[in-house]
């Protein structure tokens, strides 16, 4: 029997199994723990919920400034904690394109022929803004969501269009064509992990017609975790927050090495106890969430992932639920079984 939550969320959280249950995770109720807290409140009578930010070094602001100002926070203060710990899994570094963008905007800074440039990242438009001069920019600009948008803003951009949700799917069926009757040319400077989805999605568009040129202009690499945050990350981490398909797979490697199971096949490597950290994983969009479901370190249930408005504010409801669902399994004494 599954018991209320002291709270309600004011988006749709969804996990890849149609409720979440009781399931397996590893978790310990504790009235003390080993870290930190971030709270200014120490009272130890509080059940404290361990999370890692995973995003790279200095990009973890937003979100811990988000879940310590959120109001169901306030509203769990007298029987949860929320520790947040930076544990950065990934780092941006130039991609094999970069080059190439760079002369481009340099001989040609008004990009006159393209009709959009769609950038899908906060990463992707510092890139792009460090190349190219807002007022030199005749081409229209579609970002893939508030928080690349208000990126783009902050450094001088205007921003023509923003989907009615955060990912490449809804950016490639929604983005109105410039030219009804002609070719509509984009421009697609990206991160050299990101899926082929716009570009395959765009090309196959029906009622307009779309041509894309993508450069990969960054990239996006796996960081190595100092031994006494692999430590912490296993030992007392409950939930990992996740932004991108690229930190899952990073957290996973830092996991492997940690378990000394790095050289083993993916299939053995799902057998292991443990293999996922012990963490309930919390994901930024659907795409994130996928990659954690496709890797089978994780079951469905403790895949946690904002169904219908992914990006930052769905993400922080997400860690929330995902927080009164971890204190009640381990209040019902589910929390010493792992996979």
């Amino acid at each position: 029997m599954k018991i209320a939550l002291p709270f309600a969320l004011v988006s749709s959280v969804a996990a890849f199994a149609p409720t979440l249950s009781i399931s397996s995770i590893s978790s310990s109720f504790r009235s003390e723990s080993s870290l930190a807290s971030t709270d200014t409140d120490t009272d130890t009578d509080k059940y404290i919920v361990n999370i890692a930010l995973t995003r790279e070094d200095g990009k973890n602001d937003k979100l811990q400034e988000a879940i310590n100002e959120h109001p169901t926070k306030k509203m769990l203060a007298s029987s949860m904690s929320l520790n947040l710990v930076e544990m950065p899994c990934i780092e941006h570094r130039q991609g094999p394109d970069l080059g190439a963008f760079q002369n481009m905007a340099k001989e040609d800074p008004s990009f006159a022929e393209y009709d959009y440039i769609v950038i899908t990242s906060p990463e992707s438009a510092k890139v792009f803004g460090d190349a190219v001069n807002p007022s030199e920019l005749s081409s229209k600009i579609a970002a893939v969501g508030k928080a690349t948008s208000k990126a783009l803003t902050k450094i001088g951009f205007e921003v023509d269009f923003v989907p009615s949700k955060a990912n490449g799917e809804a950016l490639a069926n929604e983005l109105p064509p410039v030219k009804d009757m002609g070719l509509n040319n984009v421009l697609y400077p990206a991160s050299a992990k990101a899926a082929e989805t716009i570009q395959d999605m765009l090309g196959k568009r029906k009622g307009a017609s779309f041509r894309v040129y993508r450069l990969n202009t960054y990239d996006t690499v796996p960081t190595n975790l100092s031994e006494e945050q692999i430590e912490i990350a296993i030992n007392d981490v409950q939930i990992a927050c996740f932004g991108s398909p690229t930190a899952v797979d990073a957290w996973l490697e830092n996991v492997d090495k940690a378990l000394g199971i790095e050289d083993l096949e993916d299939e053995e490597k799902k057998k292991v106890p443990g293999s996922n950290g012990n963490a309930v994983a919390v994901c930024i969009g659907t795409t994130t969430a996928n990659r954690c479901l496709q890797s089978g370190r994780w079951i469905s249930n403790d895949i946690y992932y904002p169904a219908e408005n992914p990006g930052l504010e769905g993400w922080v409801d997400c860690c929330f639920q995902a927080s009164g669902d971890v204190m009640e399994r381990d209040f019902w004494g589910c929390g010493d079984q792992v996979m």
